[in-house]
């Protein structure tokens, strides 16, 4: 079964993947980012955490988190993949295009869509066959 902390965990990972793909996270990514979240996910799927914050906020708190370690954003797209590997059959094509358009909200943050962020978003539409 298809957790919610892992679902948004694994959001996360990919919106950073997205975002740091020019090894730069610019604030204005950082604000889409905020926007996906506060209109795209945090009404989703009405679930919270033990405190009663929506568990759509750990996107951004796995965004941050994958920011202070500098991680690679190769790691964090893959991470990304296998989980979506792993629960393809559970995951609708409604949700599926959610993904795909906050990826690409976040992407054109700056100006346009670059070269290393319009190479992860063809993988995530060959991955998630939309």
């Amino acid at each position: 079964m298809l957790s919610s902390r892992r679902f948004y965990k694994e959001l996360g990972n990919l919106f950073y993947a997205i975002a740091a793909a020019d090894k730069k996270i610019s604030d204005k990514e950082k604000k889409a980012l905020d926007e996906e979240v506060q209109f795209a996910w945090k009404h989703f799927d009405h679930t919270t955490d033990r405190f009663g914050s929506d568990r759509a906020f750990l996107i951004e708190f796995e965004f941050e988190t994958m920011e202070d370690n500098d991680e690679p954003a190769e790691n964090a797209f893959r991470s990304f993949e296998e989980f979506f590997q792993e629960y393809e059959d559970q995951i609708d094509h409604f949700t599926r295009t959610r993904i795909f358009n906050s990826a690409r909200h976040i992407a054109e943050g700056v100006r346009k869509i670059n070269q290393e962020e319009l190479n992860y978003l063809v993988r995530l539409k060959k991955l998630m066959k939309i």
